[in-house]
């Protein structure tokens, strides 16, 4: 681990205003053995979304890896997206990309070493904190300390996630840590949240920190998979914790606008908005990463916008233009049909229109060229055009006349303002209605996802609800935010003997295309390998624990 991690001293130079936003400013660079607590602090949050010392890149927090793609939610949204049917990566030969796109990685994959190693050290971020302001009882320390609590659960519930050992260390310490099992981890993290509720205020202090309700609603998604943690489910504690986060001071973003130009933003494409801070967006998120084109940019922001365009489509209030992330076929029939979708030609802001479903922020069809449907896994610029674009995320403005007229808002024409809604309020809906769906109430759930999540959307009324039906609404209320591996898991459909049943074609599935046939996924795909040099080098590591690869 040692190669990986730098910065392990928490040398960090970052203050917060505690009175509007995440401000960031530098301090003293030449202290380095001193404790700055607003500091440190300060750089718990910062993690979610910054990937060093050092702007966007430069000094990076973790080592051998592109620093760009070290963030911790870029690394995230990689690891819960490339494997999954919500779309392709065409800069497949990427270093290790290739091997996670098409369910072949192991512990030496580059990507899977940089999501270990991030989530590790963002989690020794939180313990020195920890460990340096315990004993402290003024109020403004026991808050900080119950956010910073959350940050740590937050990481350590991704670790869970995505991991079927978990290296565990809950204090500061310079020893290995200990190898735990997913049981395990998921006791302590269920008594974390529960801890952190108890000292979090009712009211975050502003909208970049957290209060008990963002606590509450990330103890309902640990209880929403805890059949996949230890085997056992936890519906009626997922309803409950859901419930309970559904009663605080968030509700969802309902305000559609129509400009004076003509140009329409739904309230739901106004949640992934470059105003999204001050949009009436900022309601429904309970916890906010901070991105601004000229205080705090990362290559995660640029990452969601700049993937899904290239130039020709409708302005987006930046100039990043990657053209290297596209969905697949089964994605967007998740909207329409197939022989619907051939005929389509239309930009994102006429698609929801076309779909009946504002969620529909797809692209068919720019400055001439038109996307084909073939979802073929060719890369680089043979790729682009294989399959319909997904340009969910934009810097525009709401309150812009146009899409062309937000470049006069923006911060800086390369670095995103649009912040990242990383836990939003449909999430606490979402997971009512599994709970409840799960517990043999399919009418009452039934009633939450047609007069709350898709009302919100102005899409049709669902008729029935199955798993696959409620699979396929999860994948359209939250495609691209870096969960859907996760959801596939919990419903069987990911890898394994129930998944093999069902027999996915979505590109990329063992390697093949989508037109290629099928072979079963090995069920250790459910989860990532411990990197090898970690089992090598930390010598608590049992090699009977094992993780299956």
């Amino acid at each position: 681990m040692k190669k990986f991690l730098k910065h392990t001293s928490i040398i960090c130079f970052l203050m917060i205003g505690f009175t509007a936003c995440l401000d960031l400013e530098p301090i003293d660079k030449n202290s380095t053995t001193g404790f700055n607590q607003d500091a440190v602090f300060a750089k718990c949050y910062a993690s979610l979304a910054l990937s060093g010392q050092t702007g966007a890149t430069g000094n990076g927090d973790v080592d051998d890896i592109d620093e760009g793609q070290s963030s911790f939610y870029r690394i995230t949204w990689y690891v819960n997206e490339f494997p999954t049917e919500e779309g392709w990566w065409i800069w497949a030969n990427d270093p290790g990309h290739k091997d996670v796109l098409t369910h072949n990685w192991n512990g030496d994959n580059i990507l899977v070493k940089g999501l270990y190693y991030r989530l590790n050290i963002n989690i020794r971020f939180c313990n020195h904190f920890l460990n340096r302001t315990e004993g402290k009882t003024d109020e403004v320390t026991v808050q900080q300390r119950a956010e910073v609590r959350f940050l740590r659960a937050l990481f350590s519930w991704y670790m869970l996630d995505m991991f079927k050992l978990i290296p565990f260390n809950a204090k500061e310490s310079s020893e290995l840590p200990e190898f735990v099992e997913r049981p395990k981890m998921y006791e302590w993290l269920e008594g974390e949240l529960e801890a952190a509720i108890t000292d979090l205020p009712e009211k975050r202090i502003n909208q970049y920190r957290v209060d008990k309700y963002a606590a509450w609603l990330l103890l309902a998604r640990l209880y929403l998979n805890a059949e996949v943690y230890t085997g056992t489910p936890a519906w009626d504690k997922a309803q409950m914790a859901a419930e309970e986060a559904l009663k605080g001071p968030y509700k969802l973003h309902t305000n559609s606008i129509t400009t004076s130009e003509g140009w329409y933003y739904s309230a739901y494409q106004q949640l992934f908005m470059g105003d999204n801070r001050s949009n009436g967006a900022q309601d429904e998120a309970l916890l906010l990463i901070y991105q601004d084109g000229a205080f705090s940019r990362s290559y995660s922001g640029q990452m969601i916008i700049a993937a899904t365009r290239d130039n020709g489509f409708v302005k987006w209030g930046s100039d990043a233009n990657w053209k290297c992330f596209r969905t697949s076929p089964e994605f967007v029939y998740k909207f329409t049909t197939k022989e619907v979708a051939d005929t389509i030609k239309a930009n994102e802001y006429e698609m929801p229109k076309i779909l009946k479903d504002d969620r529909a922020i797809l692209c068919s069809t720019y400055d001439g060229k038109n996307f084909a449907i073939d979802g073929s896994m060719a890369v680089e610029d043979a790729g682009w055009l294989k399959c319909w674009a997904a340009p969910k995320f934009t810097n525009v403005y709401s309150k812009s006349k146009s899409p062309a007229d937000s470049e006069q808002y923006c911060s800086d024409k390369s670095w995103p303002d649009v912040n990242i809604p990383l836990i939003r309020l449909a999430e606490a809906y979402m997971i009512q209605a599994e709970a409840l769906y799960r517990q043999g109430k399919a009418a009452e759930a039934l009633d939450i996802i047609n007069n709350v999540i898709r009302k919100r959307a102005n899409a049709e009324p669902l008729a029935k609800l199955d798993d696959k039906t409620l699979c396929d609404e999860w994948c359209r209320e939250f495609f691209q935010e870096g969960r859907r591996r996760s959801d596939l898991v919990r419903f069987g459909m990911f890898a394994g003997e129930q998944a093999d049943k069902l027999s996915y074609t979505w590109e990329g599935r063992n390697g093949q295309s989508s037109t290629a046939g099928y072979k079963p996924m090995e069920e250790k795909f459910n989860w990532f390998p411990i990197p090898n040099d970690d089992k090598a080098s930390n010598t608590n590591y049992k090699k009977t624990q094992g993780d299956g690869y």
